[in-house]
């Protein structure tokens, strides 16, 4: 039997870098993969590089300003409605019809602000209003999406990650050449933002020298925060300390990761900003990397406190310091940690894991709908 024609209705999607790109990226893959035939309508292409073509997912893109993206995102989904929807967030379900089947509605955290406008929170409550279920990627951002939806139309699906790619020793040979030191390895990568908290990991560096003097710092990562970090090193005399990857490939990625001894992105809210899960982590514990991450956000459900890694007050300078002093003060530990993290992402956080919970999903009656189908 053919699997049911999907919809994947999102406003960003690969090759463009960032984790909500990876999960729509892996999603119609995944999808495609099971046997579904997967239409996906995404914004334009904003980077140079070349669209990834995945078997079974047909990909369009639209441009031009928002009221006409909009509108022929809209014709497009109206002629291509065969089976079940998907949209990365409640900002996409302005280009559904209103005769569309099952509809699930990602939900991630940025896109619910706590000082949203009474017109605004109304559009996010029309919106969510029209899914079967929202699909939150954490605990935390479940509960943002609560306050614009009935909670038991919420389920939390935390995202997973494909089996990552081994790196190449040429990769692994310019990982080892970037080292500011000979170890112990922190590493970052991420969008360079304040949000991320990498200005803490920097501003820990002086106290951590006298008990690792060969300690060091690779950033990887592009951003707008990328001068302010740079000073930062420069003004605390760890310049040399910290090196800056910039924007890295795929096989870099996998070679800097299994170069490093930590992974440090301890995460805060800054404004409205915070991060709803943060699949980074996920890819760091596949090559067998703990990490240090805030406590605040969604982050709690990526890194195990105490298992795979550590929480930490990341709006706090002290505690972010003290948390990397802690982890790095017993490297046996940090290993068997390391160890867990691997073990944890290869049982519980693939796709062969998640997506079954996504199409049950989209085969379910939502809790409204079951309600009234009993009363």
């Amino acid at each position: 039997m053919t699997a049911a024609p999907l919809l994947i209705l999102t406003q960003t999607y690969p090759p463009e870098p960032g984790g909500m790109q990876a999960l729509m990226g892996g999603l119609a893959g995944a999808l495609a993969a099971a046997g579904h035939a997967v239409t996906v309508l995404a914004d334009r292409n904003r980077t140079n590089l070349p669209e990834a073509t995945l078997p079974g997912v047909a990909l369009r893109r639209f441009g031009g300003p928002r009221p006409w993206r909009r509108w022929t995102k809209f014709v497009a989904a109206r002629a291509a409605l065969r089976g079940g929807v998907i949209c990365d967030s409640w900002k996409s379900v302005g280009a559904l019809p209103a005769f569309a089947g099952p509809v699930l509605v990602l939900a991630h955290g940025m896109e619910f602000p706590p000082d949203a406008s009474p017109a605004k929170a109304a559009r996010i409550a029309a919106a969510l209003g029209r899914a079967r279920w929202v699909v939150a990627s954490s605990t935390f951002t479940a509960g943002l999406a609560a306050r614009h939806v009935d909670a038991a139309r919420i389920r939390v699906v935390n995202p997973p990650i494909a089996p990552q790619p081994a790196p190449r020793p040429a990769d692994l040979a310019a990982a080892a050449a970037l080292a500011p030191g000979p170890g112990p390895h922190l590493l970052s990568l991420s969008r360079l933002e304040p949000r991320k908290g990498i200005d803490r990991v920097i501003a820990a560096l002086p106290a951590l020298l006298p008990a690792h003097p060969g300690i060091g710092l690779i950033v990887a990562g592009d951003g707008p925060d990328r001068p302010r970090l740079a000073s930062l090193a420069d003004q605390l005399g760890v310049a040399a300390r910290v090196r800056f990857a910039g924007r890295v490939t795929e096989g870099m990625k996998a070679a800097l990761f299994q170069t490093a001894t930590l992974f440090a992105m301890p995460t805060r809210r800054e404004g409205a900003s915070v991060e709803g899960f943060g699949i980074v982590y996920l890819e760091a514990a596949w090559h067998g990397l703990p990490a240090l991450a805030g406590a605040e956000g969604g982050a709690a459900d990526a890194v195990q406190a105490g298992g795979t890694g550590l929480l930490v007050d990341a709006a706090d300078p002290a505690a972010v310091a003290a948390g990397l002093a802690t982890l790095l003060s017993d490297l046996p530990r940090l290993r068997a940690m390391g160890a867990a993290a691997a073990a944890r992402v290869r049982r519980d956080c693939l796709w062969e894991a998640a997506l079954p919970r996504y199409l049950a999903l989209l085969g379910a009656p939502s809790a409204a709908t079951a309600t009234t189908s009993s009363s």
